[in-house]
Parts: C-alpha cells; structure tokens; sequence
C-alpha cells in the first residue's frame, strides 16, 4: 500500500521548482538587518536494490526545513528556531517486505510508522556571541565530533547548552552538558540496514530490548528523551563535554575531546590535521585520530573498553584528488558475544575516517578497515566520487547475538559511486549506488540471510 499523502506533492513540486526563484536569505528593513530565514526542501526516491529484505529496494522521503534567527536583540544576544517536517514522498510500498516479494521500504528516510508526516521543532536556542565567546542554550545541531553524522532528510538535534571560548590566541575551549537527543530519519538505518543491531552505527539499541516505533517498539524519532532512555537504558544525567582546539601554528589543528556519559562510558576523542602544499596545484593533507571509550558510573551499557586509531592521507584540488584512509579498532577477546570491545555508539557519532554511506564497521570489534576515494570535477557544478572500503571480519556477533552462528562469517566491503551537480547555488541533484556485502551475509537473523545491496538512490534539495 503506497502512502499517497500530500507528501507527494511535495517531491512533484521540489522537482518542477523554477530554479530562478528568490534566493536572498535575509531580510533587512530600512538597510538593517532584521532577520535570517532559510527554507529548505529535499526529497529522496530509491530507484533500486536487491529484492532480498536488507536494504531497502524501495521508497521515498521529503523534508521541508524552516528556519528563522533573529538579528541582535539585545547586547549581543539572538534567538533562532527550526522546524522539521518529514514524511513518505508518496512513492513507497510498505507491505511487500515479507515473503515472496522481499520489497523493503526505505524505513531510513522517514520518522514515522508508514511515512506519516511528522514535524519537530528541532532547534529553539538563544546565542550570546561576543569577541572572545559564543554560548548557545536550548534546541541546536550540535558540530562536535561524537554528534555529527550522516544524514538522509531530518537530522538528529540536541538540547544542550554550549560555550565556545577563544580569548586565548591559537586556542579554542569549548564546554557543555546535553540533556537530551531526538532522533532524525536516519536513525533506523543507523539501528537496522547500517549498524545490523550492534549498538555501534549510532543508535545504541542493540540488544536492549528497546524498538523504535517503526520496528514495532515505543521509542520515537522526532521526539525529544533524556540520553540514558534514548540509549536504551534509564534515565540519567546526561552527556559532559569539555574540548580544546590548538590552531597556534600554521596549517597545524589539534583537537582533544571529552565525553562524559554519566552512568554509562567515557569517550575520550583526538585529532591532529597538517596541510601544506607540494606543488602550486596540489596540496596534501595529513590527518590522524584516536577514539577511545571506557565504561563509567552504574555501566548501564555494560562494561566498555574501546580503542580505535586512524590514519588519512590526501593529495589534491579542487578539480580532482585522492585519499586513503586507515583505521584500526581494539581486540579484547576471542568471544564474539562479549559487547566489551565493541564502542557504544548512542547517540550518532561517525568520526571515523573509513565510514561508507552504508558501513561502519570499524566501530566493531577487532576491524581493520581500509579506504580509498577519489573524485574529479568532470565540469563546474558536477562532480563523480568513487570510493572503496574493506572491513574485513570482526569479533562483534550480529544484533550481539549470544549465538555463535550469527559470528561474522565473510570480509565486509562496500564501493560506493556519486555523482553530484549543483548548477546553481540553491539547487542540488545527487544520484549514488552503493555496493555492499554484509560481514554476516548467510547469518539468519532473524529470518534474512542475502545480505548483499546494489543500492541506487536519486536525491534533490532547493534551498533559499
């Protein structure tokens, strides 16, 4: 049964718009400033996959974004809100997933049960921002390394209160404390298609028992909870953040983050970037991290001891260039159902350097994990990437499963090509196919056992 709600109408109309529309963002009155608004409309169609129920071989999303912020009211002071809308496009199926058809709708792109449009007030903040200091408190995308992460059409938000310091020259301190999340449209995937129900792709549901609404449980997406419950777990006192970012040298970044997750774990995260160029046309790009998580308080997660490094190298312009990436995840076992190596990834974290559009495996244990990627200009406004990236096998069972059957069973891979253009600066059109064999491909869980995509998804946004 196909969703024909006026979601429909939406990808018909963001598809036809007339891409010579207003495009001016701010409003000013008598030549001040008096307010920000963007708009933003993205919708999503998947044109393809393998009929074999692990991605998804059919659906669609849209979003419509609204943002407003104030201009100063007040000695330096501003506020700003953003709604979210989301919902099925109109042009998926949702009741041919089981037998003979195995036609899974692309649970992925929407955050309701069936596609029901649903709308968030995702950010509601005020922002003080002076010279030396930017504070920020209530509703917010946070840009943290451990809270950004992919996304399909609404993005994950925060409630927290964050305060960014840079009276110090080459020194950056940032604080902050976040109560609670709510969950985008791409949790699902996270949780399901990506993470394979380890807890480790940036939902931390796995084996706890808890189901978002979508898998027929009571968690929603698009709604705010406390970290602990949106984990899976009790209530708790949310997630401490303490940063600081070195700049003092030239083309030289280090970062050094901390996460408390009070009565769960400790993240303790590090970067170090240096750039310089080897030819007036090519510059090359040095990066390297280290994650690392430790079980804290009651562990309400269980015991955690996780540790992952990585290593990027990147060599080009903006007509073309090269990366390779590496990264290496701890083994503190041989016992595929002992979670303890494994990082608990809650609340949508992906920093590492070897993620692909559907894998992230090197959050699992024992995983080591290569990537290559390259894009070239083929002319302005389009752009053709293609990446490679093996996970090999790890020591983390599907869904944490205590059965030894569900052990990884094969090397994970998945090749990715996108092809992107932006003929003008509000309008993008994206087409991508992705390639992936699942490390549990053949594994029953719980009644799946081709775990191989051919994935092709067409995408399109218009913002002014």
């Amino acid at each position: 049964m196909k969703n024909q709600s006026a979601g429909m109408s939406i990808f018909a109309g963001l598809i036809c718009l007339s891409a010579n529309q207003l495009s001016a963002a701010e409003v000013t009155i008598d030549g001040y400033r008096s307010a920000e608004i963007e708009l933003e409309l993205k919708a999503m169609t998947v044109l393809s996959d393998n009929n074999n129920n692990f991605g998804p071989s059919n659906g669609s999303g849209f979003l419509v974004k609204l943002k407003y912020e104030s201009p100063e009211l007040y000695d330096n002071f501003k506020v700003g809100v953003t709604s979210y809308t989301n919902g099925d496009a109109g042009l998926t199926t949702w009741d041919e997933r089981s037998a003979p058809d195995y036609n899974k709708g692309a649970y992925g792109m929407v955050v309701s049960p069936d596609g029901k449009e649903k709308t968030l007030l995702g950010e509601a903040y005020l922002e003080y921002k002076n010279e030396y200091i930017n504070m920020k408190l209530g509703r917010q995308l946070l840009q943290t390394p451990l809270t950004v992460i992919k996304t399909s059409l609404m993005p994950n938000t925060y409630e927290a209160y964050m305060l960014n310091s840079q009276a110090v020259d080459g020194f950056k301190f940032t604080i902050g404390h976040i109560n609670k999340i709510a969950f985008g449209s791409r949790a699902m995937a996270d949780w399901g298609v990506i993470g394979e129900k380890t807890g480790t792709a940036g939902v931390g549901l796995g084996g706890s028992g808890v189901l978002f609404e979508q898998a027929g449980g009571d968690l929603e997406q698009a709604r705010f909870y406390n970290m602990g419950i949106a984990a899976g777990k009790k209530t708790t006192d949310g997630r401490s953040i303490a940063a600081v970012t070195y700049t003092g040298l030239q083309n030289f970044q280090a970062d050094l983050w901390v996460y408390q997750s009070w009565d769960i774990a400790t993240d303790y995260y590090a970067e170090f970037k240096y750039k310089f160029d080897i030819s007036k046309a090519i510059k090359l790009k040095f990066s390297a991290q280290y994650l690392a998580q430790k079980g804290s308080g009651e562990e309400l997660a269980g015991a955690r001891d996780f540790n992952l490094y990585g290593l990027k190298i990147l060599a080009g312009n903006k007509k073309m260039g090269l990366s390779v990436a590496l990264n290496q995840s701890g083994k503190k076992d041989e016992d595929p159902t002992n979670q303890e190596g494994q990082y608990f990834n809650a609340w949508g974290a992906d920093p590492a350097y070897t993620s692909s559009i559907f894998s992230r495996n090197e959050y699992r244990e024992d995983v080591t994990a290569y990537k290559i990627r390259a894009y070239y200009t083929i002319l302005k406004g389009l752009k053709l990437i293609v990446s490679y990236a093996n996970y090999g096998q790890s020591l983390t069972s599907a869904a944490n499963s205590s059965n030894p059957s569900f052990a990884s069973q094969n090397d994970a891979y998945e090749f990715d090509t996108v092809v992107v253009y932006k003929p003008t600066k509000e309008w993008m059109f994206k087409i991508f196919n992705a390639k992936r064999l699942s490390e549990y491909d053949g594994v029953a869980y719980p009644t799946v056992l081709n775990r191989k995509m051919d994935h092709y998804r067409l995408i399109a946004s218009y913002t002014f």
